[in-house]
Order: structure tokens, then C-alpha cells, then sequence
């Protein structure tokens, strides 16, 4: 793979971070839940220790060494749900939807750079990336469920 497409795809997953803390943060804001405020704020901070990682990573700095991928269940919660756009006044279940729905976005996203990716590093990089998105999504799904009983 050429040097600028891997610049490119890695500028995208730079992108990609960087929208999902900003959400996570107007989302926190947002929402009513405190344990879905939580969890929002935890995860733009975990989606900028990703953009960070991204930005720092350099094919010369990584060490040829075998990752482990811890698997990761996807509850499909959100397969069946209604996105909608965030707003002041949105609920926190809408915001948990949302959420879930960025998540799966994000894990494709990976999944679908890793058969264009041709540097192992890269790979695993995004390998671990992907895990970490649909672990993102089912805490959230989990979360889903407690905040939505709550509300109903």
C-alpha cells in the first residue's frame, strides 16, 4: 500500500476519534441519566486515548510482537432501534441509541480497513481498534437497557 493511502486512512480514523469524543462530551452534556452521564464521559475519554494512540503511532516504533484480541460479544441491541439526531433536548434513551449506532460505525469502519491495510502493524492496530468499538457499543447496550427500564 502506498504511503499517502495509509496516511489517509489513518488521517480518517484520526477524524473519526476525534468526532466521537466531541459527541461524548455534548452528549454527557445532554443527557438527564447520571449513570448514562457517566458513561458518556467515559467514553470521550477513552475515544481520545484512541485518536492519541492513532496519532502516535509509527510503523518504525512497533515492536513485532503477537497481540491477543480479546473477543467481544455484539448484543445487536441496536439492530432494531430508530436513530435520531441529538439535540438539547434529547432523552438519554435517544442518546444511548445514538451512541450504540456510532459504535457500529466505528467497528466497520476498522473491520473494513483491515482488508485494505497491508502492514501487520496497522492490522493489529486496527484489530484492537474494532474490539475496543464493539466492547464501546455493548457497555452501552448494557447501559441501554438499565436507562430505558429506569425512564419507563
Amino acid at each position: 500500500m502506498a504511503d499517502k493511502q495509509l496516511t489517509e486512512i489513518m488521517d480518517m480514523a484520526i477524524q473519526f476519534e476525534t468526532d466521537a469524543n466531541e459527541f461524548y462530551l455534548t452528549a454527557s452534556d445532554i443527557a438527564k441519566d447520571p449513570s448514562a452521564k457517566t458513561l458518556l464521559k467515559e467514553l470521550a475519554t477513552i475515544e481520545l486515548k484512541h485518536k492519541e494512540k492513532l496519532e502516535e503511532f509509527n510503523l518504525d516504533d512497533v515492536a513485532h510482537e503477537h497481540h491477543t484480541i480479546p473477543e467481544t460479544h455484539d448484543l445487536h441491541v441496536s439492530d432494531y432501534l430508530m436513530d435520531k439526531e441529538i439535540t438539547p433536548t434529547s432523552t438519554s434513551q435517544d442518546i444511548m441509541v445514538h451512541a450504540m449506532k456510532r459504535e457500529q460505525k466505528a467497528y466497520e469502519f476498522y473491520a473494513r480497513m483491515l482488508k485494505v491495510v497491508t502492514s501487520g502493524e496497522v492490522k493489529i492496530l486496527f484489530e484492537e481498534l474494532a474490539a475496543e468499538e464493539l466492547e464501546h457499543k455493548a457497555k452501552i447496550e448494557t447501559e441501554y437497557d438499565d436507562v430505558v427500564y429506569k425512564e419507563n
